[in-house]
């Protein structure tokens, strides 16, 4: 006689309230990174609501497979708090924190930066509680780097990429196009990168220049261009969707993270290697991570900067297979989100 299969003892999956301040429409890492998490953990069977306190812009009808909450105040964020027994913060901001503290939900703290100004030099700085405030939680980091910043042993789950929107292609790169994908803030060093091809113009008249993004500093890079001779050899493409990024990226044969801020980790440089790309990125923060050997590390100066971009154009290369596939693979955005569900769980059960 056949015994009766044992019922199935599998705990629930966790019913998960994701808080991020900044979130669609705006466009940043942390709102790529609470939606591709949202989105994963969905596709895993889990229960998500994602709340925000970005508001929707008027003719936006963006679908999401999860229920997203725009929330105004404490009191909007409570009442969602309080439908989920656990919040997954993405970045920790202070009040928002305690308030689940005092709910007594259970909260993960994902961690996408220093909480830090670049250039602050201040000792007492909110930055400073915030840090000493995540010993109390169960912590992730996006990287060794910023793991280093905080107390004790933070998990590190480095970010992942949507790889079925960045993969490599068959067609023509130019061996001297360059490209930049990134916010126009000073912190991004596009500038750096601007008086390096300047330079490397001037060995290579040939070579060409790709700003794809949008900032505050938009206006001085283009004066900037103008005024170092380059600017016939520079176009400045504006933001952009993701698609038209990956479009761009296999249009290049080289894209270049020249940041001299704080770089938590670098998304982008990944896209760049996924996208076929040479990947020239600066020693800073987590970058070195996001390329780990298969791209080129440079401290951010001009001569290291220029040296590297014409290293490239001769057709010197980092990329080395198979262990750029493997590498590539390990960061794909399922395998990323699954690593935050067993993380999850494993602080579930704890």
């Amino acid at each position: 006689m056949s015994q009766p299969e044992p019922p199935d003892t599998a705990p629930p999956l966790p019913d998960i309230l994701i808080f991020s301040v900044p979130f669609h429409p705006s466009v940043g890492g942390m709102e790529r990174f609470a939606e591709d998490l949202a989105f994963g953990l969905t596709e895993l069977g889990y229960r998500i609501e994602l709340a925000t306190r970005t508001p929707a812009a008027a003719d936006d009808n963006a679908p999401f497979p999860y229920p997203v909450t725009r929330v105004a105040g404490l009191v909007e964020l409570a009442r969602a708090m309080l439908r989920h027994p656990l919040v997954v913060f993405v970045g920790l901001t202070f009040y928002d924190v305690l308030l689940a503290t005092m709910l007594r939900r259970r909260i993960v703290l994902t961690h996408h930066g220093p909480y830090s100004h670049y250039g602050e030099a201040r000792r007492f700085t909110a930055g400073n509680i915030k840090r000493w405030m995540s010993r109390f939680y169960d912590n992730i980091c996006v990287s060794r780097y910023l793991a280093g910043w905080l107390p004790g042993q933070p998990l590190v789950i480095h970010n992942g990429y949507r790889d079925d929107v960045f993969v490599p292609s068959c067609g023509p790169r130019p061996p001297g196009s360059f490209v930049f994908v990134g916010r126009l803030v000073t912190e991004k060093g596009v500038d750096l990168l601007l008086r390096s091809f300047a330079r490397l113009r001037g060995m290579r008249p040939d070579v060409r220049l790709t700003v794809i993004g949008d900032g505050p500093q938009y206006a001085v890079l283009v004066a900037l261009a103008s005024a170092l001779g380059c600017a016939g050899a520079v176009t400045f493409a504006g933001a952009q969707g993701p698609a038209v990024v990956a479009t761009l990226l296999a249009q290049h044969a080289c894209l270049v993270v020249p940041s001299i801020g704080y770089e938590p980790f670098g998304i982008v440089a990944l896209e760049g290697l996924a996208a076929g790309c040479e990947v020239i990125v600066t020693r800073r923060g987590g970058l070195p991570e996001a390329v780990d050997g298969f791209g080129w590390v440079v401290e951010p100066a001009v001569d290291p900067l220029c040296e590297t971009m014409l290293a490239v154009c001769a057709g010197e290369s980092h990329r080395s297979e198979p262990g750029l596939s493997l590498f590539l693979a390990d960061h794909q955005r399922n395998t990323v989100v699954r690593r935050y569900a067993e993380a999850i769980a494993a602080f579930v059960r704890q």
